[in-house]
């Protein structure tokens, strides 16, 4: 994936450059409406951009927290029993495991997850089964203090998932790229070579900020999965490797 824009761009500019040098695609439209759409395009992607950026950070921190809460989770149920915290392990190892698995990162969050859930569970057992010493009570508190902030956590990754760009807006972002990129086409470049390279690279930069806000709207703008390093970095304290 990290290729791709480069593979991208070194096919698309001189195929473009070579389309535009030797076609001509009309009549050439007044340079008003490139002025009036360029505007119009970048008001409406620098906006998005910036939304969907800070939203993207929003969730990239709230993942890192969610992987933070549950390592603390883990690391206190040693203080527990060592019964304890290998059975909580198995529990957060599987919800990473099957984030990593699949290569889809809110996986939990568009199907049903049951770790909380179980996590409460065997809290609750294990407040029953084992003998409670002042440490043991200390972390138990930690526990339950974490799994509740958890909650809290999911509660607000949902509400991001949901503030992705409306279709309508899409469709407007789309309306003008294309009046931008049809207005650019019209331009004298027949037998010009450089007026010919300005405007591939035009069509090709008005491409990739669709393509940005596109990652930006799902979430994908970085690492191949949200939160992979925090699943992984969680994974290695699970298995002893931190």
């Amino acid at each position: 994936m990290k290729i791709l824009p480069f593979v991208f761009l070194g096919l698309a500019l001189p195929l473009l450059t070579a389309l535009y040098y030797f076609v001509s695609f009309g009549q050439e439209v007044d340079k008003v409406f490139l002025s009036i759409s360029t505007f119009l395009f970048s008001i409406l992607t620098g906006f998005f951009i910036s939304r969907q950026a800070s939203r993207f950070n929003k969730m990239r921190e709230t993942v890192t927290t969610f992987g933070g809460l549950m390592s603390a989770v883990y690391r206190s149920s040693h203080h527990v029993s060592k019964k304890m915290q290998t059975a909580m392990g198995k529990v957060i190892a599987a919800h990473y495991e099957r984030i990593l698995d699949t290569g889809v990162w809110n996986i939990h969050l568009k199907e049903k997850s049951t770790t909380l859930t179980e996590l409460h569970k065997l809290l609750d057992k294990h407040i029953v089964e084992e003998d409670i010493t002042k440490l043991a009570n200390q972390s138990l508190g930690a526990i339950v203090k974490s799994l509740v902030g958890s909650q809290g956590i999911r509660k607000q990754m949902l509400a991001l998932e949901e503030e992705r760009i409306p279709r309508e807006q899409w469709f407007l972002i789309s309306f003008f790229a294309l009046i931008l990129v049809g207005t650019v086409s019209t331009m004298t470049s027949v037998g010009l070579l450089l007026p010919a390279i300005l405007k591939a690279a035009f069509v090709i930069s008005v491409v990739s900020v669709l393509f940005i806000l596109y990652r930006l709207n799902n979430l994908m703008f970085t690492e191949k999965i949200m939160g992979q390093h925090s699943a992984e970095d969680v994974l290695d304290i699970i298995e002893g490797s931190k």
